[in-house]
């Protein structure tokens, strides 16, 4: 089941809001994510929230903001490659 923040302050939080759909896509069984995708469901959130999308996340050629919100969060997912574009969730065997 999916975590509604539309009605929550929260939604201000960009980490916050990237925390919710990494538990989402967690408990949903989700193993790997391309670091486009991620930054496409962060600006579906603020949208349909009726939100601004935060300005770190707007452009959509402009990874390097969503990049270091996935990094700090190390404990839960971790780059496939060097180049960090699919993430893969870090799940207990």
């Amino acid at each position: 089941m999916s975590t509604n923040l539309h009605d929550s302050a929260d939604l201000t939080n960009l980490g916050i809001v990237c925390d919710v759909i990494l538990a989402d896509w967690y408990n949903a069984g989700k193993d790997s994510f391309e670091i486009r995708q991620f930054r496409t469901e962060l600006e579906s959130h603020y949208k349909a929230a009726g939100k601004t999308v935060p300005e770190q996340i707007a452009d959509p050629y402009k990874l390097v903001p969503t990049l270091r919100l996935l990094q700090g969060r190390s404990h839960v997912v971790k780059p496939t490659g060097m180049a960090a574009v699919e993430w893969k969730f870090l799940r207990e065997p």
